[in-house]
């Protein structure tokens, strides 16, 4: 792989992922999976970028002890994001790879597009119980076949209306939990290779210094703007793999 201005902007959004990541709770692989899928095979591009996902997850879990009203409130999501996962990564091993990217891009530009324009999803109390399952079947299918679990989560988890720190654990928790089955699944259809397992590594220790440089603004950063620079780039990003998708279909 050649050192030259792809390479070092991928690598530059993949260290601002982690940034992110730290700092908002979410966003590494919304970031991260379309910009490494400009370099890489999207499913080498998710394969990779499960490892650090996982390590970044569990800090922000037990960043303040662990999360049992977590797991107690939505234990239906995390159960039914196993389905899902399962699902949404057989799909990956199935469909040409100018649909994923498509999907990918499609994705990551109705999310950013949503938060550009303050849609929310109010959900009440009463409705916690039927969404959750929802959500959480939703959320694992996006994760199984475009590394994307946050735009559905984190739709759900704020209109539930969580505190910041709330919905961050919320978050995390939902994320590990459907890591752990994804490198299942991805495991069973081969996709875990021992050059996907050693690139993983390597930006995994590339990641944690930007992890930790966020965990530390997370309660200085002026969040507004923060999110509209995250949902401007996520949009060129989008507008990039549509656009890369259509060519080669």
């Amino acid at each position: 792989m050649e050192l030259d201005g792809t390479l070092v902007l991928v690598a530059a959004a993949i260290f601002f992922a982690g940034f992110v990541k730290g700092a908002a709770g979410m966003g590494f692989p919304l970031i991260a999976t379309p910009m490494l899928t400009l370099l890489l095979d999207i499913r080498m591009a998710i394969v990779v970028l499960v490892l650090p996902s996982v390590v970044m997850d569990l800090s922000q879990i037990f960043r303040h002890g662990v999360p049992t009203a977590t797991f107690r409130r939505f234990s239906s999501m995390f159960l039914f994001a196993l389905a899902g996962v399962f699902l949404g990564t057989w799909e990956l091993t199935q469909l040409p790879l100018w649909v994923l990217n498509l999907i990918l891009g499609t994705v990551v530009i109705l999310f950013a597009g949503s938060g550009l324009f303050s849609f929310t999803l109010t959900t009440s109390p009463r409705a916690e119980p039927v969404m959750s399952p929802v959500m959480g079947f939703a959320g694992g299918f996006f994760l199984g076949l475009t590394n994307t679990m946050g735009p559905v989560m984190a739709l759900y988890l704020h209109g539930l209306r969580l505190d910041k720190a709330d919905f961050v654990k919320a978050i995390s928790t939902a994320f590990i939990m459907a890591k752990f089955w994804q490198i299942v699944a991805i495991s069973t259809w081969g996709l875990f290779t021992i050059e996907a397992m050693k690139l993983s590594l390597f930006v995994t220790a590339f990641i944690l210094v930007s992890f930790y440089l966020g965990l530390k603004a997370q309660d200085r950063i002026r969040q507004q703007t923060f999110n509209r620079g995250i949902l401007l780039l996520l949009i060129c990003t989008g507008l990039m793999l549509v656009y890369r998708a259509l060519n080669a279909a």
